[in-house]
């Protein structure tokens, strides 16, 4: 809703008013007929909270001194708050997170002002992104702010409903469900089209093994990226094409994306970019079965200074396939230590150990369905469950248990 209106002899926006209202009778546990009783009609008070209509300024003081409000602090630099709000997702999406957290920081010194506010809304939208993003905040932690906000969601303006179906999808995806967080990203994108918005959309239909999809979203960004001179974004939109590209098989495709990527991380020695295109082309190479050169690429990977666990594990599959079982020890005996038990492909490198040396034991059975399995699914990694369900089933059918082998293929029909 545009324009402003006079409460308690103040000019606030009527944007953050309604959801505001809203928020507040939600947490002060009254109904819509309760808090309009003697006040307006209920239907007034509804489309007010919708964004649908306006209310007077004397019948939003009454609702707010209801709720035992009777003063709101006003905030004479919201503007230049605002600004930050903007500067501080403009830099979390060009990956600059120190200055991100910097923004934040000068942002959340006012909260003490804000809270008290109709931009309490705002800023707790905002806040929510920077606690999933740069906190590494999980669904869990998260949660009570997802089912708070969902109800207000149709107060929010139209910036907001974006930015927070986008974080709100990108959060569920990660942490809870494919389906649900893409529908979000869906609706963001449906608010605003934007690179990112395509760009993560790209990446969710990626991981969620539908790569043909993936591409359709991610050379939309990379065009948008790259026209716009923003070639980081472009180096990222390049690595995750070149993984959708090997999941279609497409492999010329595949490995032109990760060489794209790799000539802008090495030019800007970008270090995330170069552990994630040295393990995407190890991958490559073992679809290829070009074990030699997918051991050549691990290794570089596990030179960076980041997780090694994947590329440990790409190294392990390539020496499965040149027969070198020595090398598979060297490397389980290296990283499946504790040092690196919090690594989500710890669980991975596992499985592949078990499955080289433990075929053939109950222990194979019981670790993949008691620990292993129940991971992977937790955590959503599709590739990496049906995998694991597929050598289940080898394992199962060996020991001529089909009827359980049958359930798990009916499993991955589904």
């Amino acid at each position: 809703m545009k324009g402003t209106v006079k409460i308690f002899n103040k000019e606030f926006e009527y944007d953050f008013l309604s959801a505001w209202i809203k928020y507040n009778r939600l947490q002060n546990q009254y109904t819509q007929e309760a808090l309009a009783h003697g006040v307006c009609s209920t239907s007034h008070l509804s489309y007010f909270e919708s964004g649908k209509k306006l209310l007077r300024g004397e019948i939003i003081e009454a609702l707010l001194k209801k709720m035992n409000i009777h003063e709101i602090k006003e905030i004479y630099d919201m503007g230049a708050i605002r600004q930050k709000f903007y500067n501080m997702m403009f830099e979390i999406e060009n990956l600059n997170y120190d200055n991100a957290r910097a923004i934040y920081q000068e942002i959340s010194s006012m909260e003490y002002l804000i809270i008290l506010s109709p931009y309490n809304i705002e800023y707790t939208i905002y806040k929510f992104i920077y606690n999933f993003l740069l906190d590494k905040k999980s669904y869990i932690d998260l949660k009570q702010d997802v089912l708070t906000l969902d109800k207000i969601y149709s107060s929010l303006s139209e910036e907001l409903k974006y930015l927070y179906m986008f974080m709100s999808g990108k959060l569920i995806f990660k942490y809870k469900d494919h389906d649900e967080g893409i529908q979000r990203l869906l609706a963001a994108n449906k608010i605003k089209d934007t690179p990112w918005i395509n760009y993560h959309l790209g990446f969710s239909y990626c991981f969620d093994d539908k790569p043909l999809k993936g591409v359709y979203y991610l050379e939309k960004s990379l065009e948008s990226y790259e026209r716009n001179g923003r070639y980081l974004n472009a180096l990222w939109c390049h690595n995750y094409l070149g993984i959708c590209y090997n999941f279609l098989n497409i492999h010329d495709e595949s490995e032109k994306h990760f060489k794209a990527a790799l000539t802008g991380a090495e030019y800007f020695n970008i270090d995330d970019i170069l552990w994630h295109v040295y393990t995407n082309l190890s991958d490559l190479y073992l679809h290829l079965k070009k074990y030699n050169e997918s051991v050549l690429w691990s290794k570089k990977a596990l030179h960076t200074p980041h997780d090694p666990l994947l590329p440990a594990s790409n190294y392990v599959e390539a020496c499965i396939k040149l027969n070198k079982l020595e090398e598979c020890k060297k490397i389980f005996s290296t990283y499946l230590v504790e040092e690196h038990k919090n690594s989500k492909y710890y669980y991975w490198l596992y499985f592949l150990n078990l499955s080289i040396f433990h075929i053939e034991e109950e222990l194979f059975y019981e670790e993949i369905t008691q620990k292993i399995l129940p991971y992977y699914q937790g955590i959503n990694y599709i590739e990496f469950w049906k995998s694991i369900k597929i050598k289940l089933i080898e394992y199962l059918e060996k020991r001529r248990k089909y009827k359980e082998a049958n359930k798990i293929y009916k499993e991955l029909l589904t």
